[in-house]
């Protein structure tokens, strides 16, 4: 009989090898949103199980651009701009989620960011109800992304996005796997008056203490 000492780490030991198939599998991609001083900035980490999805569309010049409906991290890429290398990628039909993440369908923002970074993001409806998971033209599946975008001398209301968390998904069992995208809200100063209610309270005590301790006026 085995000692009930050592059943736990058998148990432990057991279930993770059972369930490290799905669970190593499992590896989202995540991009973040939130202002940075005069800025906004996207940054995007994570991987993509991309075993279950077929047939990408191919694009050899991508525009990175932010609408209400579509964001990616990485370099920016116009055709327009003979500076700028074009960026080629592909755009993987078959996941679902949400098909807007903004309030404002005419914003059209491109950002400013180094050409050294992946480029990779959501388009939420491609005009036709479907959402595309955008990745490098030559990705493998599983392989590490990281890329960062920076818009310059604007706040999230500018972009017109909605704070919150959205996420989209695709593939199923070992070849689950999801897209989120955070949106950070703008953290809101304390107002004056609430900043110095500690200092005050603190002052008030320090008045109540030395009434105290002072010794009393004699009463003739």
């Amino acid at each position: 009989m085995i000692p009930s000492r050592y059943l736990r780490p058998l148990v432990s030991l057991g279930l993770g090898v059972i369930f490290w198939p799905s669970i190593a599998a499992h590896s989202a991609i995540v991009l973040t949103v939130k202002q940075d001083g005069n800025d906004v900035v996207v940054i995007g980490s994570g991987s993509a199980n991309i075993n279950d999805l077929t047939s990408p569309v191919q694009d050899y010049d991508y525009t990175n651009a932010l609408t209400d409906y579509q964001i990616h991290a990485g370099p920016a890429a116009f055709s327009n701009d003979p500076n700028t290398p074009d960026v080629a990628v592909n755009l993987w039909s078959g996941i679902t989620g949400p098909t807007t993440f903004g309030n404002d369908p005419n914003i059209y923002e491109n950002p400013s960011s180094g050409f050294l970074d992946d480029l990779f993001g959501i388009v939420a409806d491609n005009g036709m109800g479907q959402s595309l998971l955008v990745l490098p033209l030559n990705y493998q599946s599983g392989t590490s992304l990281a890329g960062t975008s920076r818009f310059s001398n604007l706040i999230l209301a500018d972009l017109g996005l909605n704070p919150g968390v959205f996420t989209w998904n695709w593939g199923m069992g070992q070849n689950a796997d999801s897209f989120e995208l955070r949106i950070e809200p703008v953290p809101v100063p304390a107002p004056l008056p609430l900043a110095g209610v500690p200092i005050a309270w603190k002052m008030a005590k320090r008045m109540r203490s030395a009434s105290r301790d002072s010794p009393a006026k004699a009463t003739s």
